[in-house]
């Protein structure tokens, strides 16, 4: 997936602490959205996740950033467990314009 790709790159801009933290919540939803499967569906859906293993680096400001653009544009195809096309072309458009 284009976009897990896209998420992982680093993005200019200040964060906002008010909004939270923007990395749990994208991801969050995304693991939700992936319950709607099941069996080794549903394995794969949450193994596809892109996930950043060190902490300092999702509350970086360009992790918050960029993972902000996940958790506002994000919306489920429950039937896929992933983002829906739509969602994952807004999700993108914003990412880039964070440039």
């Amino acid at each position: 997936m284009a976009l897990g790709l896209v998420l992982l790159a680093s993005a200019c801009g200040g964060g906002s602490s008010k909004r939270g933290d923007t990395y749990v919540a994208a991801t969050s939803s995304q693991e939700q959205c992936c319950e709607h499967l099941a069996g080794g569906a549903r394995d794969n859906c949450l193994a596809s996740i892109v996930r950043v293993p060190d902490p300092a680096v999702a509350r970086s400001p360009a992790n918050q950033d960029t993972y902000a653009c996940v958790q506002e544009h994000f919306a489920c195809d429950p039937a896929s467990g992933t983002a829906t096309p739509a969602s994952a072309q807004s999700q993108l458009d914003c990412i880039q314009d964070l440039r």
